[in-house]
């Protein structure tokens, strides 16, 4: 087998294909057209792995910024829709309570995983940022957090689509028009963001490390009390600004919600070990 031959299939081995093979091996073997010597490049599956790292680093990277520039304007939409609907219809005037019910429970739910692994996600890209090559497993949880972000985010934007069918009775009927079009109209970049992502998952780095993390530093080997300092300080916030009526019930909700789900995501998005 030729050196171009078992160059192309470790490519293919550590996910490089498409148009990002062929121009790697259009250059090596111009390079090797040239008079360059094979030995200079060393072998095969070192080289492709090599590729891989580097690939992998860089993509995830933007990635983690591209996310992010998709949030925004779902999560800018999804405030004003809410700002402007006050008070909101009887949460049980669904056409369909339990879809009605989920819906509503997931505009709580998800926004808030969206924001916060969005957030974690620029973190460790910042982190990263003057890499050439990052630890794998840092690629690996930057990636989780990334597709956690996005798949919140457009969960978030089909329950506010739900919601305004559901509760369209109870609505101005401005509302649910204006649902639907937010929620077509900023699901798109998210779905840019999405195939963004699946494409840089299909390569393999390989990089030792460990994951270096502002959280872990913050939390210094600790991860439930940062979990519940913060879960505190965002239930202060609600009861603050829920008053005496609100305010005690969202601040317990907002202290549940924290805690639940720091025990079932931390892990996947390397908060915790």
């Amino acid at each position: 087998m030729s050196y171009l031959s078992e160059l192309s299939d470790e490519l293919g081995a550590v996910g490089i294909r498409g148009s990002r093979g062929r121009r790697i091996m259009a250059e090596v073997a111009d390079h090797l057209a040239s008079g360059g010597e094979v030995e200079s490049f060393g072998s095969p599956p070192l080289i492709a792995q090599r590729f891989a790292d580097e690939l992998a680093t860089a993509g995830t990277r933007r990635l983690a910024w591209l996310s992010f520039v998709a949030l925004a304007p779902a999560g800018i939409g999804f405030g004003l829709l809410f700002v402007l609907l006050r008070p909101g219809p009887d949460i049980t005037s669904a056409q369909t309570l339990a879809v009605g019910l989920a819906a509503a429970f997931t505009m709580v739910l998800a926004p808030q995983i969206a924001l916060a692994s969005g957030l974690l996600a620029l973190a460790l890209g910042w982190r990263i940022r003057a890499e050439t090559v990052a630890p794998a497993a840092a690629v690996r949880v930057l990636r989780r957090r990334v597709a956690l972000a996005i798949g919140c985010g457009a969960l978030t934007l089909t329950a506010v689509a739900t919601y305004g069918f559901e509760y369209s009775g109870q609505l101005p009927g401005w509302w649910p028009i204006a649902a639907y079009a937010v929620a077509g109209t900023l699901l798109l970049p998210l779905g840019v963001a999405g195939i963004a992502l699946a494409r840089t998952a299909r390569l393999r780095p390989q990089a030792g490390g460990m994951v270096t993390d502002v959280v872990g530093e913050i939390s210094q080997g600790q991860p439930w009390r940062f979990c519940l300092l913060f879960a505190a300080a965002v239930g202060l916030v609600a009861l603050v600004g829920g008053g005496l009526d609100e305010g005690p019930r969202n601040a317990v909700a907002e202290i549940v919600l924290i805690c639940a789900s720091f025990a079932a995501l931390g892990r996947f998005l390397g908060l915790r070990t």
